[in-house]
């Protein structure tokens, strides 16, 4: 690489933050180490999965098409036969019903042994097909993988990592409830929330900022203010809400939910990530909203309030859940601050789904999808260190200019699709870092790790609940 296409060289903050707060000492405060060791060599298991599906001449958002589609993906099932595995004969009842409302959508396997890379289709004869997670021919035909694929597993069964991976060529949700959860979800997902409607034209954004330097403040700014500025431009959301400041309550949260009924819910706060010392507390309220006051919301308190089809976005750390190894380990000394956050978590919690979008989801009146991280968003990634430019704009994008699209209903998986697409714009930067850093460029060691950390924000963003459901269209007055 020549040396005018190398970037201006930038300072490492002298600490970052994380979106996690434990109840206590200590903080979510480190230095960042002096060296980047693993910037010597590529890590096979950060490098990015491209984008080469080739295109295709239909609306992405139309899943219903057949060169869209979408289908259901299942852990390997050995104890069934082969021409088995291609249905969903050991998924319960309601998954039946789901994929039995979606004619000729396929069944889809994964295995450990694939790991990221493939997942298995059978055909009727029984034989197998593995099939390319990167680059995929969409389609629910034969040797396709539908544009839109519904998880259903834990992620103890069918990791986080493979759902990050597949969030880089399709649209891709998780469902991890059973028994009358599931009924629930299911059963409000094929009617389209017929009963109970939220109230679309009633958004509800609500954020903490515990001052600077607290990463909540820039949390508040950059991501919660600035998407208000579009809603509130906008004449057909004229029942929308701003809560802020000393509204940044968990009572003035929950009073919002019950009496609005709102669409889309944005919060923006520290996730709960503690008492590190008891890992069946931690695990009970891991990645729960914390207030203003460092209270945590709890999940009993929103009873009054039926989510009705709502779509939640949360930017707080583990708002979707935790995995058993986090993807920051090893960033910081083993006993600095931060990791014993995100390893305790880890070994505390494990790889799992949180309790707030696994109550929402099976509801009696459900949530369509929850929106949030399994990981931490670190203060240093949200904005570019030359330009100190805010780099959200794509997030805000897919929760307001695409989500509310008025030409026809925008499914949420396909609503998020650029802000995918920049983790593997980022992970691209990062090799390209990682080379330079080979070459002993200066100052690549500082691009490497902040390029490191964005894409991995980027990443680990996932949908819980089914990829293709959309708010309603606004009704004309």
């Amino acid at each position: 690489m020549t040396p005018s296409k190398t970037p201006a060289p930038i300072e490492r903050p002298e600490s970052v933050q994380i979106n996690a707060w434990s109840g206590g000492e200590p903080p979510n405060t480190n230095p960042l180490p002096a060296n980047t060791p693993w910037a010597q060599v590529k890590p096979r298991d950060e490098l990015p999965l491209h984008m080469l599906a080739p295109a295709v001449p239909v609306d992405q958002r139309r899943w219903e098409h057949p060169d869209v589609g979408w289908g259901l993906l299942l852990p390997e099932n050995e104890a069934l036969e082969p021409a088995g595995r291609a249905t969903a004969a050991d998924a319960p009842a309601a998954i039946q019903a789901l994929l039995a409302a979606r004619p000729g959508s396929p069944v889809l396997r994964w295995m450990p042994r694939h790991g990221n890379s493939h997942l298995r289709r059978y055909g009727a004869d029984g034989k197998a097909r593995d099939l390319d997670i990167a680059a995929p021919t969409p389609g629910d035909g034969e040797d396709r993988i539908p544009r839109y694929l519904l998880i259903y597993a834990s992620p103890a069964l069918i990791p986080w990592e493979v759902q990050y991976a597949l969030n880089m060529s399709t649209y891709v949700g998780r469902l991890d409830l059973e028994g009358r959860a599931l009924d629930n979800y299911i059963e409000a997902l094929l009617s389209d929330w017929r009963t109970g409607a939220c109230e679309v034209r009633a958004p509800v954004v609500w954020s903490v900022d515990h001052g600077a330097p607290d990463i909540s403040w820039l949390m508040e700014r950059t991501v919660a203010d600035r998407l208000w500025q579009s809603v509130e431009q906008d004449a057909d959301l004229g029942q929308r809400l701003r809560l802020k400041g000393a509204q940044g309550t968990r009572a003035a949260l929950v009073s919002a939910l019950a009496e609005r009924k709102p669409g889309l819910v944005v919060t923006t706060s520290h996730g709960m990530t503690g008492p590190l010392g008891d890992g069946a507390s931690l695990a009970a309220q891991l990645g729960l909203p914390v207030d203003i006051n460092h209270e945590v919301l709890r999940i009993e308190e929103l009873q009054a309030w039926q989510p009705s089809g709502a779509i939640w976005y949360a930017h707080a750390c583990c708002a979707a859940g935790s995995d058993s190894r986090s993807r920051y380990a090893g960033l910081l000394a083993h006993d600095a601050n931060i990791s014993r956050i995100v390893n305790g978590v880890a070994a505390a919690a494990g790889a799992t789904v949180a309790p707030l979008p696994r109550a929402l989801l099976g509801a009696p009146s459900p949530l369509r999808a929850f929106v949030g991280h399994v990981e931490p968003t670190f203060d240093w990634t949200m904005r570019d260190p030359v330009t100190k430019q805010v780099l959200v704009r794509v997030l805000c994008d897919a929760l307001y200019t695409q989500l509310f699209q008025q030409d026809m209903r925008t499914p949420i998986g396909y609503a998020l699709r650029d802000h995918f697409k920049e983790a593997g714009a980022f992970f691209g930067s990062l090799n390209d870092a990682i080379v330079q850093v080979n070459q002993n460029v200066p100052g690549m060691r500082n691009w490497a790790l902040y390029r490191r950390l964005v894409a991995l924000d980027r990443q680990t963003v996932v949908i819980l609940g089914d990829p293709t459901v959309s708010l309603p269209l606004l009704q004309k007055h």
